[in-house]
């Protein structure tokens, strides 16, 4: 694991002056899954990372493996299948960072859902998703719902649907698939900002780097560079002066932190507010938190932060669904904040934009990947992949190998 540990860097660091087969920018999640499936594949790849590995987005999410139920109101039922399945197949090669999670969904007179739209959604969610019997939806009463999570607005309630997600350390998940990726022959380096791509006929064919911890530049070479940079995607496309058509659209997510002796939350809730989004509200390790907003962003991309307005968003969610708690402002403990980046699509909401992913090919050869879920690192890592496969059969003869991460234990 020397690639991990500053002592041996500098010795790290010789291999760097190797040809690869392929380099990936951005040492999120969506890094870590290519690099490992790239390196099960047997290819030579590095990954290069400008801050600390999930420094980004992938330590600032909710916290959930989860396969998107709210996007069946959007009718893309593809994403949620694939999602959907690929929760389980994260949890069984993480089962000591990913713990399943009973979710209650309530639903109440005159609000979004009802209890056939709740059951028929969840049904179909479990058939989607592939959800084992043990973990397969169940519709629960007022009053059990009441029994089971007694801070929830009594007012209207008529039931609830409960069901299965997962909870995950994001930044450990990241760090663990990362290790995994190293342990099969990846390099990974953090601290390493790429700032210059390199070319051949018109071709990228790898990039320029400082270390931001010795300030040395040095020039790597790979036959195939992937920009997995989350936010940043659109940055290194502009480096590549190929950032045209489709681009990325930022949303910032919000969430607060209080004492469980404040919000003493029993039972995790996914809840919709007055103005139709869902929040989560989670208990975990003595803590409740809640989240998240999602509002376009144009600001820092390195250090986000909630505004006063995320805070109100939030608090106002949690009087209108636990209007018993009483919260003040002085009762959030913390508070972290996210950037999704997304594909922009003209005309659409931030919470309507699809959090479908999508590689972007430029002229150059360079491969982008923006958009996804957490949940789908893997598949995601396997579509790009899949390209570079076929790259490296039809150039350099390699033979194609199919990904084999869907058991990478």
């Amino acid at each position: 694991m020397s690639t991990f540990t500053n002592k041996q860097r500098q010795e790290s660091k010789q291999v760097l002056k190797d040809q690869f087969d392929v380099l990936v920018i951005g040492g999120g999640i969506t890094g870590a899954g290519i690099a490992l499936d790239a390196a099960t594949r047997g290819y030579k790849v590095a990954v290069l990372e400008m801050q600390d590995f999930a420094a980004g987005t992938s330590s600032r999410s909710t916290k959930l493996v989860h396969g998107g139920l709210r996007y069946l109101k959007n009718f893309e039922i593809k994403l949620v299948a694939e999602v959907g399945k690929e929760r389980e197949i994260v949890y069984e090669n993480g089962p000591h960072i990913t713990t399943p999670e009973w979710m209650m969904l309530p639903f109440y007179k005159g609000g979004t859902f009802g209890p056939l739209s709740t059951s028929l959604g969840l049904r179909v969610y479990d058939f989607l998703a592939g959800v084992k019997k043990t973990e397969r939806r169940k519709m629960l009463s007022k009053d059990v719902t009441l029994d089971r999570e007694p801070l929830l607005k009594e007012d209207g309630l008529k039931g609830s649907g409960y069901y299965v997600e997962y909870k995950t350390d994001d930044a450990r998940l990241t760090i663990e698939v990362m290790k995994k990726a190293v342990e099969n022959g990846a390099h990974a380096f953090n601290y390493m900002k790429v700032e210059q791509l390199l070319y051949n006929d018109g071709k990228v064919y790898g990039v320029k780097v400082k270390d931001l911890t010795d300030g040395q530049q040095h020039d790597i070479h790979g036959y195939h560079v992937i920009n997995a940079a989350g936010p940043w995607v659109d940055e290194v496309r502009t480096m590549d002066q190929s950032k045209k058509g489709k681009q990325l659209f930022h949303t910032k997510g919000v969430h607060l932190v209080f004492d469980q002796e404040k919000f003493p939350l029993s039972q995790a809730v996914y809840f919709d507010t007055p103005d139709g989004r869902m929040v989560f509200a989670i208990p975990r390790d003595g803590k409740t938190y809640v989240g998240t907003t999602d509002t376009h962003y144009e600001e820092d991309l390195v250090n986000p932060t909630a505004t006063d307005e995320d805070r109100d968003y939030i608090m106002d969610a949690i009087e209108f669904m636990f209007p018993n708690v009483a919260l003040t402002h002085d009762d959030i403990e913390s508070s972290w904040a996210g950037i999704r980046p997304l594909i922009h699509e003209e005309g659409k909401d931030p919470s309507e934009i699809s959090r479908k992913d999508e590689v972007l090919e430029s002229d150059s050869g360079l491969l982008s990947i923006a958009g996804g879920k957490l949940t789908g690192y893997r598949k995601m890592a396997e579509h790009v992949i899949d390209l570079v496969a076929k790259r490296l059969n039809s150039e350099l003869g390699y033979t194609y190998e199919k990904s084999k991460t869907k058991h990478c234990h």
